[in-house]
C-alpha cells in the first residue's frame, strides 16, 4: 500500500492510496467507512469544513474507489503538527466500488474448491450474550458462508467444529439473520489469528435477499457497521 496527498481545488484535499490487491482495497474500505470516519496526523492544519476525497486505486481496476469525507476537528499535536478528524459522507459515488467487486468475482470464477464467491469485508462484530468476549472480525462473506477472526490468544472454548452459530446485522432492508454451524477452526500462530468458517444452514427467502444486497455493500446502514453473533443454545434460539 502506497499513498500520496495532494491539495486541489480550494477547501478540498485528495489523498491516493495505492493498493496492490482488490481484496485488501476492499477489506480497507469497510474497515474505514465502517467506522464513519477517520483521525490522521498531518504536518499543516486544515480548516474545519475542508473537503477531504480518499482515492483508493488497484492496478487492475481503472476506476478509483472515491470516499468523501469532511474536517469535522483540527487538534495541534508536538512537533508542529495536527491531528485531524475526517467524517464520512454516506452519499458516494458506486462507480469504483462496483468495479473493485466485479475484478474480485473475475479473479475467482475459477476457483475449484468453493462454491460461491467471497466477499473480504473487515467488520467488527461481537458475542453480546457473553462479558468479556474478545472482538470478532467478519474477514469474508459469500453465498454459502462467513470467516471470522479473534482479536485473543486463542479461540474462544465456545468455538468448536459443529457448534451452531448465528449473525445478525442490522441494513437498511431490515436485520439480516445468518444461521449456520461452525465447519472449520485455526488455532492461528505468532503473526496470525485465530480463526473459524461457518457454513450457512437453509437460509430464508427474506434472508437470501439481504445478504445479496450485503455481498454488494448495497443497503447498509448508516456507520459504524457492527454484527452481532452468537454460538450455541443462544444461536439455536434466536435463529429465524
Amino acid at each position: 500500500m502506497s499513498q500520496t496527498a495532494t491539495k486541489q481545488a480550494p477547501g478540498e484535499v485528495r489523498l491516493k492510496v495505492a493498493y496492490k490487491k482488490p481484496e485488501a482495497l476492499l477489506s480497507e474500505y469497510t474497515r474505514s467507512v465502517g467506522r464513519g470516519g477517520v483521525t490522521l496526523q498531518v504536518r499543516k492544519s486544515l480548516p474545519v469544513g475542508t473537503r477531504f476525497v480518499f482515492e483508493m486505486h488497484n492496478p487492475g481496476v481503472a476506476t478509483p474507489v472515491e470516499v468523501v469525507g469532511q474536517v469535522v476537528r483540527v487538534t495541534p499535536q508536538p512537533g508542529e503538527r495536527y491531528m485531524i478528524t475526517v467524517k464520512y459522507d454516506p452519499g458516494m459515488d458506486r462507480g469504483g466500488l462496483d468495479a473493485v467487486l466485479q475484478r474480485i468475482f473475475d479473479m475467482q470464477e475459477f476457483e475449484k474448491l468453493r462454491r460461491y464467491p467471497r466477499v473480504p469485508l473487515h467488520l467488527p462484530a461481537m458475542e453480546e450474550e457473553t462479558p468479556f468476549a474478545p472482538p470478532f472480525f467478519v474477514k469474508d462473506l459469500s453465498r454459502g458462508g462467513v470467516g471470522l477472526e479473534v482479536e485473543a490468544p486463542a479461540l474462544p472454548t465456545t468455538v468448536t467444529v459443529g457448534m451452531p452459530f448465528l449473525l445478525e446485522m442490522e441494513l437498511t432492508l431490515g436485520t439480516l439473520m445468518l444461521h449456520g454451524e461452525v465447519a472449520w477452526t485455526s488455532a492461528g500462530g505468532p503473526e496470525v489469528l485465530p480463526s473459524f468458517g461457518v457454513n450457512f444452514g437453509t437460509l430464508r427467502p427474506d434472508s437470501v435477499e439481504r445478504l445479496e444486497k450485503l455481498l454488494s455493500l448495497e443497503s447498509m446502514p448508516p456507520p459504524p457497521w457492527r454484527a452481532r453473533i452468537c454460538f450455541g443454545m443462544d444461536a439455536v434460539m434466536r435463529m429465524p
